[in-house]
């Protein structure tokens, strides 16, 4: 009886470890992966969206900008803040979104992972900023819609 009770419980164990570990159905072999690293940036294309990531008083600390990958059919979003600065940038679909959290240097430029926006689908980036103590060294700004 024991070992019936064991091995059940070995077995309950394993596939609530595999639905744990599955990631969702809808998920993409190029979502969270790094634009550059990746080989989809060499044939990236700005879309022509940007923002302004400005503070309470808008005063602009940086700029986020949409670019989109022709051959890998993904989106991202890339920053260029000051070189102390830190923050995040997220890039979002209407199925789902992908956060980078970028710290200090790098010239002040950085970029997001990307997400998998075949044409048809439209793709949006958001970023903020920290450069400094207080509120006006924190801004935030989101670009327009780009859809393929």
């Amino acid at each position: 009886m024991k070992i019936h009770v064991a091995a059940a419980a070995v077995s309950v164990a394993t596939i609530g470890t595999l639905l744990l570990t599955t990631g969702p159905a809808s998920a993409h072999t190029y979502d969270g992966k790094d634009p550059y690293r990746s080989g989809c940036a060499n044939s990236k294309v700005y879309t022509g969206k940007k923002a302004s990531l400005s503070n309470e008083i808008d005063d602009s600390l940086g700029t986020i900008r949409l670019y989109y990958s022709r051959r890998c059919g993904t989106n991202w979003g890339e920053v260029t803040v000051p070189k102390n600065a830190t923050g995040h940038i997220t890039v979002f679909t209407s199925r789902k979104n992908i956060s980078f959290t970028y710290r200090a240097g790098n010239g002040g430029h950085h970029w997001g992972d990307m997400v998998y926006a075949p044409s048809g689908v439209c793709a949006q980036a958001t970023g903020s900023v920290t450069a400094g103590i207080g509120r006006v060294n924190k801004g935030s700004g989101t670009t327009a819609k780009a859809c393929g």
